[in-house]
């Protein structure tokens, strides 16, 4: 019996019974190898895509690269800008701190304001987001 004729009669229900343990067997390895090269050959094609999408968007980003020198003066502004949200947030600490501790804010002199980076987990960002929006 070939392949084709074991592979039809693999198909059908009925007929899969009247097949012995080995042809089961033989079909089964068949039908796995045809649906991992299936896959593996379409994971290359994929693979050729996403390099020739990676090549034709590095030569956009190397134009946006020469349109740079324009940025420059942007950015001063922007500086200007991160000084203003800077004092900005000196002013929301100060507020909060005169608050929690119940006195005015000319009493709080703030020196230095340091991020601290966070040491927690996505997982454990995750679990108190949902906590946070189960409790709302």
């Amino acid at each position: 019996m070939d392949t084709v004729e074991l592979l039809t009669k693999f198909a059908d229900p009925g007929a899969m019974k009247a097949l012995t343990t080995t042809q089961r067997v033989v079909a089964g390895l068949i039908t796995t190898a045809l649906g991992m090269g299936i896959t593996f050959i379409s994971l290359i094609i994929l693979q050729f895509i996403i390099g020739i999408m990676a090549k034709l968007t590095a030569e956009k980003a190397v134009k946006r690269q020469q349109a740079k020198p324009l940025v420059a003066a942007e950015e001063k502004v922007a500086a200007a800008d991160n000084l203003l949200q800077d004092e900005e947030i000196v002013a929301a600490i100060s507020t909060a701190l005169a608050l929690q501790l119940k006195t005015s804010v000319s009493n709080i002199v703030i020196r230095n304001i340091e991020k601290v980076e966070a040491s927690s987990t996505a997982w454990h960002k995750a679990g108190l987001a949902e906590h946070m929006n189960n409790s709302l």
